[in-house]
């Protein structure tokens, strides 16, 4: 009966477990259009890795868009006119569906987020070439727009773009701030097995 017992809790507990490796974390809609949009990741506990983003595209219903996704170990701010520190770790595509609904982008290479470690982020459309095509953000209006978001395990900081389809080019705007979904999920590192049951360290 004991052994039920802990056979029982060990599956809630990988259920649980299992459960809280994919999440996420939104941000505002958009309600202007950019070429890329620079933000910064921290993870408030566990180490996270950057799985994907959904964002609306400033272009025609079935266009296909890709997206440069460049990295830098520590924040983006004071660093957001040339490539110098960072890195382009993939290209990726997405399917415009219009200018309010979010398109789903997946990372063909999950980007690390170390633990309490600040981790800059570079979304920049580049295919089609053509100015205004690229990820839509928030930004314009009567208020500022809010331009920290988080949740029980991430911080996200958002607040410049770049217009055009080229990395680092076009025009700088401030504040400006990333809008759609934050997809990430817990590293793999964080869990161990014990007795065959996967649970956190």
């Amino acid at each position: 009966m004991r052994r039920t017992l802990i056979c029982v809790l060990a599956l809630w507990i990988l259920a649980v477990s299992t459960a809280s490796r994919a999440q996420s974390l939104d941000t505002a809609p958009s309600n202007n259009g950019s070429g890329g949009v620079f933000l910064n990741l921290q993870p408030v506990g566990l180490a996270l890795s950057f799985t994907g983003f959904d964002s609306a595209l400033g272009a025609g219903a079935g266009t296909s868009v890709s997206v440069d996704v460049w990295t830098r170990s520590g924040t983006y701010v004071g660093f957001t006119d040339s490539d110098v520190g960072w890195t382009l770790t993939q290209t990726i595509v997405g399917v415009a569906q219009g200018i309010t609904t979010p398109v789903p982008f997946l990372m063909t290479t999950p980007v690390p987020l170390p633990t309490g470690a600040i981790t800059g982020i570079y979304l920049q459309a580049v295919l089609p070439a053509t100015s205004g095509i690229g990820l839509r953000y928030t930004g314009t209006g009567a208020l500022p727009p809010q331009t920290t978001w988080t949740n029980a395990d991430l911080v996200l900081f958002s607040d410049t773009a770049r217009t055009g389809f080229t990395p680092f080019g076009g025009n700088l705007f401030m504040p400006r701030t990333f809008s759609g979904t934050i997809r990430y999920s817990v590293n793999a590192t964080d869990f161990v097995f014990a007795d065959g049951f996967e649970v956190l360290k």
